[in-house]
């Protein structure tokens, strides 16, 4: 069951990169098979170099940015601004930092090393 689903996962990659080729398979199939009528109406109505607009086509829409694929209804202004709270400023007070703690009490806590007096180790 796992390598059936890794094959799927690999197979829908696959199509996914080779998407831009489907125009031109498309193009080859139409001319070996259907001659007359790809030549009837599509060549009759975009002209002879019909592939290379679709190819096109198909380049800008994959080069488009996040914000011109959204729909035109979701597109915003950039001059206007969204936010309407006012920007605060935030200044240290140096005086709430200071210790209000006298230096003797910190003195008196135990320490979290014990000072041991022997010589380092030989090597």
């Amino acid at each position: 069951m796992k390598k059936l689903f890794i094959y799927i996962l690999l197979f829908f990659y696959v199509a996914v990169q080779l998407k831009p080729l489907t125009a031109i398979v498309n193009d080859v199939l139409a001319h070996t098979f259907f001659k007359a009528q790809h030549m009837a109406t599509i060549h009759y109505e975009n002209g002879k170099y019909h592939l290379h607009a679709e190819l096109k086509d198909i380049s800008e829409k994959n080069n488009l940015t996040p914000s011109e694929k959204a729909p035109s209804s979701q597109k915003t202004n950039d001059s206007v601004s969204l936010h309407t709270t006012p920007d605060f400023i935030f200044q240290l007070n140096k005086q709430a930092l200071l210790s209000q703690y006298p230096t003797e009490a910190t003195n008196a806590l135990p320490s979290a090393f014990l000072k041991i007096s022997s010589p380092p180790p030989k090597v």
